[in-house]
């Protein structure tokens, strides 16, 4: 099937390659959703003096207020206006209350001018101005053949609520609907991208988030877990964390590679510190990392590591470390996917860490069972690519709600879980340390203290009494 390019970021991804040619498409959706913009953007990207465009306004859109606007993203190029794109204004037929007049006008100027492309914006504004629904619809139908019989792309543009769609003419005579919405996530909007019909092709379904910046719309496609791994198969081999104790007390031999690993625990007892080790030891060892952080900005880590010992900026500069950094505010999970797995890429990334995912979870915008198909396909990437990754999470009790997720826990998803915890002992506030689980491999059943100074770094001390316990806090006597 020929495809066509619609010039906008990832969207190609998700519809199987381009918009089929020659189809009828439908961008509907809500008042100031983006689909004006969206046509522009499909048609200033594809027509040219031998491919021409045709863009149809009506009373909804007047031609005026198309150009004007069209004007302000730089995919307008005004050497097409005339030579590529043409512009037609139905307004004054409308006014008149003449809907079948002006499909009928439409339709001849698509057997004469013979566009390549064709935009209809709005193509609703033709049936609510009509003095006879019935005969429009009639003359939609008829329009809708001819388009049929030609080598021309239609775009039909349209105000369109959800539970209207599947009842209007024109989503019956669609090849391909495309709904665009605005959801509120607190103190701002999310736009949102569905392919609700496309004939003859596979799409990636659900919700996509989007943009409209001055280049138009940018396209964040969900991450998705693949139906079989990539390249994923079980390694034996085994990676050090580099924490003294860690490789042969907590995890003897180290982590097997490509596995993920759950750090949970108190505020301020040291996740940040033990993740950041993870990675600056794999870099002295030569394996690239990459830190996804919302809690600590490059400087405020730059001096974490320096207290320890390490020259952060030295490794990033070498490529051995690459930093991601987002405030947590405003954070949009699927743009953020595509940044992580591009940053992975570019590094050769072995070792991965997100800290924390408790911060990341803001970017579903409260909608946890999102969070976790997104976590999910994530760790899936990590085990596709090798990385053997860190995730962090701040937790007030053990599995307190930042673990539970509709049901199914982050826990589920990681292969090996970290237990690290403030303590009462001999009077004094402790670090303790202990290791849940570790999927396919053997690791310590026993409760350590946990230590962390500038000088020796994070380190396992020694196991504390079996009368301790990790989960409620108690005085024990040395």
């Amino acid at each position: 099937m020929e495809r066509i390019p619609t010039f906008v970021p990832n969207l190609d991804q998700i519809i199987g390659g381009g918009l089929p040619a020659h189809s009828t498409v439908l961008i509907s959706g809500v008042p100031g959703s983006g689909k004006t913009v969206l046509a522009n953007q499909i048609i200033y990207g594809n027509a040219t003096p031998d491919k021409k465009g045709l863009i149809v306004s009506t009373v909804s859109e007047p031609l005026a207020r198309i150009l004007r606007y069209a004007q302000e993203f730089t995919f307008f190029d005004l050497e097409k206006v005339t030579s590529a794109v043409l512009y037609e204004d139905l307004g004054p037929q409308l006014l008149q209350g003449n809907g079948e007049k002006a499909l009928a006008h439409i339709e001849e100027l698509v057997l004469k001018v013979q566009p390549t492309f064709l935009v209809v914006d709005s193509i609703r504004a033709i049936h609510e101005l009509s003095s006879s629904p019935a005969a429009t619809r009639r003359s939609l139908f008829r329009l809708a053949a001819t388009l049929s019989t030609l080598p021309c792309t239609a775009l039909l543009v349209g105000e369109y609520h959800p539970g209207d769609v599947p009842h209007t003419v024109e989503a019956s005579i669609a090849d391909v609907i495309i709904y665009l919405d605005n959801h509120n996530a607190g103190p701002y909007d999310r736009r949102v991208l569905r392919v609700r019909k496309m004939r003859g092709s596979a799409y990636i379904s659900g919700e996509h988030t989007f943009r409209i910046t001055p280049e138009g719309l940018t396209v964040f496609p969900r991450l998705v877990t693949p139906a079989k791994p990539l390249q994923y198969t079980p390694s034996a081999e085994r990676v050090p964390v580099d924490i003294p104790g860690f490789d042969d007390a907590l995890f003897p031999g180290g982590l097997l590679r490509g596995t993920t690993t759950l750090l949970a625990g108190d505020p301020g007892v040291g996740k940040t510190v033990t993740a950041l080790h993870f990675l600056l030891g794999g870099a002295r060892r030569g394996e690239a990392g990459i830190y996804i952080t919302f809690q600590e900005d490059p400087s405020q880590l730059a001096r974490i590591a320096r207290n320890f010992g390490f020259d952060l900026e030295r490794l990033v500069a070498s490529k051995k470390l690459a930093l991601l950094y987002t405030a947590p505010v405003e954070l949009n999970i699927d743009e953020h996917a595509l940044k992580i797995t591009a940053l992975a890429e570019k590094v050769g990334a072995r070792r991965a860490v997100i800290d924390s995912i408790s911060a990341l979870e803001l970017g579903a915008g409260g909608d946890r069972r999102r969070f976790f198909n997104f976590m999910y396909a994530l760790v899936q990437r990590f085990k596709d690519r090798g990385i053997t990754a860190f995730l962090t999470a701040e937790m007030g009790q053990l599995f307190a709600s930042e673990l539970a997720i509709t049901g199914h826990g982050v826990s589920h998803i990681a292969d090996n879980i970290i237990l690290l915890r403030y303590t009462e002992l001999s009077g004094e506030i402790r670090r303790a340390v202990t290791a849940l689980a570790a999927r396919g491999s053997d690791h310590s059943k026993r409760v350590y203290e946990y230590l962390i100074s500038e000088a020796e770094g994070p380190r396992l001390h020694r196991p504390l009494s079996s009368a301790f316990n990790l989960f409620r806090p108690t005085a024990e006597k040395e």
